[in-house]
């Protein structure tokens, strides 16, 4: 039924069989068994769509999808972990939009990505080895709206987390350095506390506190960035602790210049 409302929306253009189909709660138990050309009719349905910049219906076929993948088998084997072997590959084509249909639309691809990280190790290994280097590329992109920025690397900090320690081998490869230290610069320009906080978090995520020693003179030009950034400690990590001014009661704001936005922080748990 699946493969049927691909076809549906490719050959027609008809997408009422695929949004019905939303509204379907789908047991885990049940198999989508679809053919080997599955994922070259997906590929082509998403560029299709992507080209035409409908944004919404590019949101509707990963939610469905995103639905639907654990259950997806393909020649007896997992749907989605088939679909990175074969390459499928989601572009942000828009990723300088500050449209709230794009910024969903991404939002849902990411949601789409979790569903394959989180089926097992090789999911995982997988979605680290193809994305998280495309992860990288997009933040560092000042061409790339911000709060996209910030969503991307909250998937990628939750993706980091849960890594698989056999997979940490393709973060050091040279290609990843030289993302790494492009990430590090970004911090310097980024120009929102909470972009640069996130970029923190992941270089902390993506390497051990012997190898920070060694990179951060590297990533940042300035001797006390780097110092303060070697000082970080993996059991100590903290994104929002009270800045260090004996002024503050336990509330500040942050004027982004890079976002254009102000955010407001309270210290502590309670309401």
């Amino acid at each position: 039924q699946l493969e049927k409302c691909i076809d549906d929306a490719l050959r027609k253009n008809d997408f009422k069989p695929l949004k019905t189909l939303l509204q379907i709660d789908i047991c885990e138990d049940v198999k989508i068994k679809c053919s080997k050309q599955f994922f070259h009719k997906l590929d082509n349905l998403m560029c299709r769509e992507l080209n035409k910049k409908d944004i919404q219906t590019v949101s509707t076929i990963l939610v469905s999808f995103g639905r639907c993948g654990k259950n997806i088998s393909i020649l007896g084997r997992a749907g989605l972990l088939t679909m990175i072997k074969q390459g499928l590959e989601i572009i942000l084509s828009q990723g300088n939009s500050k449209d709230e249909a794009v910024i969903n639309m991404i939002e849902d691809l990411f949601d789409l990505l979790m569903v394959i990280h989180d089926i097992d190790d090789e999911g995982k290994r997988q979605v680290v080895e193809s994305f998280i280097p495309r992860i990288c590329a997009l933040v560092i992109d000042s061409r790339v709206n911000i709060c996209i920025q910030q969503e991307t690397l909250k998937i990628m900090n939750a993706m980091l987390d849960k890594m698989p320690q056999d997979a940490r081998k393709i973060l050091s490869n040279q290609e990843m350095l030289l993302l790494m230290s492009s990430m590090g610069e970004r911090i310097l320009d980024a120009g929102d506390y909470d972009l640069q906080v996130a970029i923190i978090e992941a270089l902390c995520r993506m390497t051990t506190e012997k190898q920070r020693q060694e990179l951060a003179c590297q990533w940042f030009s300035m001797d006390f960035i780097a110092n303060a950034f070697k000082g970080i400690k993996d059991t100590e990590f903290e994104t929002l602790k009270i800045p260090s001014d004996e002024k503050l009661e336990g509330f500040w704001i942050d004027f982004n210049l890079g976002s254009q936005t102000v955010s407001f922080y309270v210290a502590g748990d309670n309401d």
